[in-house]
């Protein structure tokens, strides 16, 4: 009779664990969404936790144009990405370590600008 209830209490177990994995997973390749109105001279950064083992998907559109970057400090910024007055982009990014990544866009212009973005981590 023990070992039905010890089959029982490993099949919970493992069901506990696999849906803590899939959790994770799905953290990690959840979509971000964000609009934004950016004011004359005025920035906004987001920034995270990116693996060498993940790959960053980052697009985003306004309707004036931008200063973008992609960058990432290691004791000094690293610019990985940059695009200067535009107001899309799209693209991939894999880092070559593990360190803390930041999107930043920039209204050097005059007027107000509203900002659009998307981003996600996954899987090299």
């Amino acid at each position: 009779m023990a070992k039905p209830l010890q089959w029982a209490a490993v099949c919970a177990a493992l069901s506990v664990v696999a849906s803590a994995t899939a959790q994770a997973l799905s953290n990690s390749r959840a979509q971000t969404v964000v609009t934004k109105t950016l004011l004359a001279s005025e920035a906004q950064k987001e920034c995270f936790s990116l693996t060498n083992h993940q790959r960053l998907h980052y697009r985003f559109r306004s309707d004036g144009p931008l200063d973008f970057k992609l960058s990432h400090e290691d004791d000094r910024e690293v610019i990985d990405v940059r695009s200067n007055r535009t107001d899309s982009a799209e693209g991939t990014f894999t880092p070559k370590k593990t360190v803390d990544h930041c999107l930043v866009w920039t209204n050097t212009g005059n007027r107000v600008v509203t900002l659009h973005y998307e981003f996600r981590r996954g899987p090299r």
